[in-house]
């Protein structure tokens, strides 16, 4: 893989982790407690685990590694590191 793929690849992925960040009231909405694929701004895949999640990407020829997966929770969480 070259660097200009690569780094295609990394901006996406960024974009998908703000496009989770951004619209949790609305996923709450649908995905409540549940976990969501996200890939290229869109929501490919859900389910009540993150295994279960990573077998349906497989299923589809979609590399999970390569995908943002999040879990929905009831309310935000706010980590201190």
């Amino acid at each position: 893989m070259d660097v200009e793929n690569l780094a295609s690849e990394l901006i996406s992925y960024q974009q998908d982790v703000i496009f989770t960040q951004n619209n949790q009231i609305n996923l709450r909405k649908s995905f409540l407690n549940r976990f969501i694929a996200v890939k290229t701004g869109k929501i490919i895949d859900e389910g009540n685990s993150i295994d279960e999640i990573k077998d349906k990407l497989e299923k589809k020829g979609i590399d999970p590694g390569k995908t943002v997966i999040e879990f929905i929770p009831e309310e935000e969480a706010l980590m201190i590191l």
